[in-house]
């Protein structure tokens, strides 16, 4: 049997929830939150208290709660359409990918880590950074470093002189 469900109660670590059906005010047993995926690649999504959706019961109200869809009280995100598929937080971060032209966006209102345990490789035709960049440690190049139009393995500097004097800056 399925009913319609408020999550009253979330576990996030036995990845449950609790409904309250509002025609009876009845709470329901554990009902398992359907994820996308559970082996291989996992997928992890609780819902927020509240959230109303689905649930599919046995005969001692216990089962699972299906997840929740878009209504007049629960809008879609804006962003999402035709070959967009997103997920979007309550701050306004974002994951975006449009099929239509296969980018990908990502948006946070702070700040985006990346970790590798051996490496990151940006592999691209081009890439630009649009913002200050400041960096720490060693930059290493396996070519040239152009700043500007200053070579830094093929420039020169004027003004060369013997001794303790300085030279120009470099060319």
């Amino acid at each position: 049997m399925w009913r319609a469900g408020k999550v009253s109660v979330i576990d996030y670590e036995k990845g449950i929830v609790r409904c309250t059906f509002p025609d009876t005010s009845e709470q329901s047993g554990e009902l398992v939150v359907l994820m996308g995926r559970t082996t291989g690649r996992t997928d992890y999504s609780m819902p927020e208290l509240d959230e109303v959706g689905p649930c599919l019961l046995d005969k001692n109200g216990n089962g699972f709660y299906l997840g929740s869809g878009y209504t007049k009280a629960f809008l879609k995100p804006t962003e999402g359409g035709k070959d967009i598929e997103i997920t979007k937080f309550k701050d306004g971060s974002l994951v975006e990918f449009n099929a239509e032209n296969s980018t990908f966006r990502i948006y946070s209102k702070n700040k985006i880590t990346i970790e590798a345990e051996n490496k990151i490789l940006l592999k691209s035709k081009l890439i630009e950074v649009d913002g200050p960049l400041t960096a720490k440690g060693i930059i290493k190049s396996m070519t040239d470093v152009v700043a500007k139009t200053v070579s830094l393995i093929k420039h020169v500097h004027s003004g060369v002189q013997g001794g303790p004097s300085k030279t120009g800056g470099p060319e």
